[in-house]
């Protein structure tokens, strides 16, 4: 059979179960075109067949004969498309898992309007529905917007060149960067999970025998290490290795497990009855942490585990007296409500994948979607009993990870494991049930919160108990968390978590904060109604002295929206529409062991350290340092990061990594700068020479850097990030050894202002614009640090209104295990969004600024629940807010 890809002819002859994007992928060896849904949702394996966006994954591959079809690479960096620059200009882009996708989606859209509608520029709406099939979990929309809107207006049209924002852009656009997932060595096998299929279970034997005796089954393995217990749906038992993955499939379809079926309890009502079965009952020694890699002491009353420390209470048996002589005075200074939030899964567009390699008995090579390499490398050593100079993890490009890819998962172990049974390279890859039921999830959460006001409304005291749903893990701390940035009033901060027989938590962008935020914002909101003041008003009064946050106050205060804020609840008509106000801080995190090597030769810059980059920029900040000291565009330094033998970097995660890198690379480029001023002077005899941005001058004139570079010796500089001094000085152990991350004595903070259209009829919550002003000192990448913002902003509008993991309460199997049940954020969902940032306020720490991914996105939901209740007079107590919960609420009411 023939087809034409990328106007080449292939030969072929179809499989019976074969897609064309097996094809593409496996039989072409063209890996821009992405597996991610494999159901026809995501739309990241689009490709065009004779000029029309299909999706490959759908596609059997007999229907390729005789068809034109063009993939991602069709557009290389010679030839770019107007949609691929006009993508690159405006970072409609992150992680660039999905960008492929949406690269031909867009082409195809310019092409048809350009043809019905010449250079006249598309609305938003008609650019939402032509995306529509392509999703973006990091929620790169804004950008997308932008660049569609201006491709299909003619102003790409004639630029030859693109001066990107994001360094490794044109990689991501052309399909030429390489995941996990693509990553193929010579002899690879393909391995799968045999995972739990019940809650709870003894597991009495497993017969393999069968799955060994197939044809192409290479290797069988035990994935239980030493344990006989399973305790939620999906728990790995054992793992095949086997020449393809339909061979390996078969194979774990031929192992039969003699389970012995325990008593379970799904969920934290379950796990909460009277009588219900424990599900730590015989050991409670080895329970998997799900906040970030750290825990408090607690006490076990049954499944519930309740923290002994309250680390940030103030007074806290004072603040539960004040809160019960509220309950029996005067009920206008009292808030009290139970708030629920269900649970939130990553879903990374690039699964959890890894692949393994063993060059004898003692070398171990692993290529990870991880958001670690130098802290993975750490862990697989000692799981694996080996030195870590044995051990080796490449992750050039990751797609997408959102706290979800911090540790040594499933696949990585399964990985290692089986292919030290084969003696051949294993690649294991989850699949989109694996990821939706499995992988990783931000846990749910039960506050009961309680707020004490003054007559003039002022915060008198609070109490805060916050019960988490992690599955089978511990170690939900949000109400510690807040505790930090919490006004000074008596208050009492209790965490506590409910294990059940589900799949464990893991961080979650922000972890624990979303939740507590939706309670106290809500409750702020609350009590500034029941006092008739303005909610900035209201805020005013928690900290009067705080110069940060009342700057961000009086932003708030000067937005035309605010301005034009009426009553509670006084819009007429179906359509009702409010606007809400949430403040939110994150702790400044960072990695002072963190190191950076910036090395100069005849070829030019080289920057390196041992981090990775997610989507959020990591290869740009480092690039940039050196832009910002030398005045070499960032798109001539070279950056080497992805692989662990590198310069320790630090973990993906909290926020940490701009505020650990960058400064770390300045400095190093500081270096660098004076070497090479030196080697201007004495190898190229220059005088009176003074570094200048591109360059030296001299008395005879300027010569560039390129220059000096050719003639001067080569040079390498390394810079260690150190502590904070002074104030700043305290850290805490949350992983392990010098891949922990320390928390400076400084937050940083924001306000959200959310506008949204309530249809009352409907139950339908329609964001319209977005405001969200972030203090976080010096922002040290703009374009890359507003797409984050953008990106986060999208991400809360998820929690808030869209995104909840559900359970079969009888079998405990995942119900929400596809992209149509599991809802995450379209480029439709994304309203207007306004950025802007407050540079003021950290000269003292280095860098003078701290992070702002986590920040980006805690507090929106808070912000949603406030328009909600501003447009319908109704408060919304559960996340997500359904449309269903939206009408009941009114009828209610």
């Amino acid at each position: 059979m023939q087809t034409t890809l990328n106007g080449q002819l292939l030969d072929f002859e179809p499989r019976a179960t074969e897609t064309a994007l097996d094809v593409i992928r496996q039989r072409a060896g063209l890996t821009g075109t992405k597996l991610a849904c494999g159901g026809g949702i995501c739309g990241a394996c689009t490709v065009l067949v004779d000029g029309m966006p299909t999706c490959s994954c759908l596609m059997p591959a007999t229907h390729m004969e005789n068809k034109q079809i063009q993939t991602v690479e069709a557009h290389g960096a010679q030839n770019l498309h107007p949609v691929q620059k006009a993508l690159i200009a405006h970072d409609g882009l992150q992680c660039g898992f999905c960008t492929p996708g949406f690269v031909n989606s867009g082409i195809a859209f310019y092409e048809q309007w350009r043809q019905a509608r010449g250079t006249e520029t598309p609305t938003r709406d008609e650019v939402a529905l032509a995306l529509g099939g392509n999703l973006c979990r990091c929620a790169a929309y804004v950008g997308i917007y932008a660049a569609i809107q201006q491709a299909c207006a003619g102003d790409f049209d004639a630029v030859n060149e693109v001066q990107p924002p994001r360094v490794d852009a044109l990689e991501k656009v052309t399909g030429a960067a390489k995941y996990t997932v693509d990553v193929v060595l010579p002899g690879q096998l393909e391995g799968k999970i045999l995972r739990s299929a019940y809650p709870h279970a003894m597991i009495k034997a497993v017969d393999v025998a069968a799955a060994r005796a197939m044809d192409g089954v290479v290797a069988v393995a035990d994935l239980m290490e030493g344990q006989t217990r399973v305790r939620y749906v999906g728990q790995p038992i054992y793992g095949v290795a086997a020449v393809d993955e339909r061979t390996a499939a078969a194979a774990l379809a031929a192992i039969r497990v003699d389970y012995d079926v325990q008593p379970a309890v799904i969920g934290m009502e379950q796990a909460q009855a009277d009588g219900a079965p424990e599900v730590y009952a015989d050991d409670k020694s080895h329970i998997p942490v799900s906040a970030e890699g750290f825990n408090l002491p607690g006490t076990w009353q049954n499944n519930v585990r309740r923290s002994l420390v309250k680390a940030t209470s103030w007074r806290p048996a004072a603040a539960r007296r004040r809160v019960d002589a509220a309950r029996a005075g005067q009920p206008t200074n009292l808030v009290e409500h139970t708030y629920r939030n269900a649970q939130q899964v990553h879903t990374t567009l690039e699964p959890h994948a890894s692949l393994a390699s063993w060059d004898g008995p003692d070398q171990l090579t692993v290529y990870a979607s991880t958001q670690g390499v130098h802290a993975l490398r750490t862990i697989l050593a000692d799981h694996f009993d080996l030195e870590k100079e044995q051990v080796q993890v490449h992750s050039q490009y990751i797609g997408g990870g959102f706290g979800g890819k911090q540790r040594m998962y499933a696949e990585i172990i399964a990985a290692v494991t089986l292919a030290r049974y084969a003696n051949a390279p294993v690649r294991v890859v989850g699949s989109r049930v694996d990821e939706l039921s499995y992988a990783s999830l931000r846990p749910g959460v039960v506050t009961q919160a309680a707020l004490v006001t003054k007559a003039d409304g002022a915060p008198e005291a609070m109490t805060i108990k916050a019960f988490g749903d992690s599955g089978v893990a511990i170690g939900s701390l949000g109400a510690t968390m807040y505790g930090l940035a919490a006004p000074r009033v008596l208050r009492d901060m209790e965490d506590a978590n409910v294990v059940n027989n589900t799949p464990p938590g893991s961080p979650f962008r922000g972890p624990d904060i979303p939740p507590v935020l939706w309670a106290i914002e809500q409750a702020a909101d609350e009590a500034a109604c029941k006092h008739n003041l303005d909610p900035v008003a209201l805020r005013r009064k928690w900290f009067p002295d705080h110069e940060i946050r009342n700057r961000l106050l009086d932003w708030v205060e000067a937005l035309p929206v605010w301005q034009g804020r009426s009553a509670v609840a006084s819009s007429a008509g179906r359509y009702k529409q409010g606007v809400g106000l949430a403040m939110a801080s994150w702790a400044f995190i960072y990695n002072p062991d963190v190191q950076v090597t910036v090395s100069s030769s005849p070829t030019g810059i080289t920057v390196s350290t041992a981090t990775q980059d997610i989507g959020n920029g990591t290869r740009t900040a480092l690039a940039k340092a050196v832009e910002d000291v030398l005045g070499i565009p960032r798109n001539q330094v070279v950056v080497q990061i992805g692989a662990a033998d590198l310069p320790l970097g630090p973990v993906a995660g909290g926020s940490q990594v701009t505020s650990s890198v960058y400064p770390t690379a300045h400095k190093a480029a500081q270096d660098v700068m004076a070497h090479l001023v030196k080697e201007a002077e004495s190898r190229l005899g220059l005088q009176n020479v003074r570094a200048v941005n591109g360059g030296v001058e001299h008395a005879a004139g300027f010569t560039p850097w390129s220059a000096i570079l050719a003639q001067a010796a080569p040079f390498s500089a390394t810079d260690k990030r150190g502590a904070e001094r002074g104030p700043l000085g305290l850290r805490i152990n949350m992983s392990r050894g010098e891949d922990d991350p320390a928390i400076g004595m400084r937050m940083g903070h924001a306000a959200v202002v959310a506008q949204v259209e309530v249809d009352t009829r409907l139950g339908k919550i329609r964001p319209l614009h977005m405001w969200s002003r972030l203090a976080v000192g010096n922002i040290h990448v703009s374009e890359l640090a507003r797409s984050q913002v953008y990106g986060g902003v999208i991400q809360g509008l998820g929690y808030a209104l869209y995104e909840q993991k559900q359970y079969d309460l009888a079998t405990g199997h995942t119900l929400s295990a596809n992209l149509n049940d599991y809802r995450i954020p379209g480029i439709g969902d994304a309203p207007e969004i306004t950025v802007d940032f407050d540079e003021k306020g950290f000269e003292e720490i280095r860098g003078q600024g701290v992070g702002l991914a986590e920040l980006a996105t805690v507090g929106v939901a808070a912000a949603v629940g406030n328009a909600v209740h501003h447009a319908t007079g109704w408060r919304p107590l559960n996340t997500p807010i359904t449309p269903l919960d939206v009408v009941a609420g009114l009828k209610g009411r």
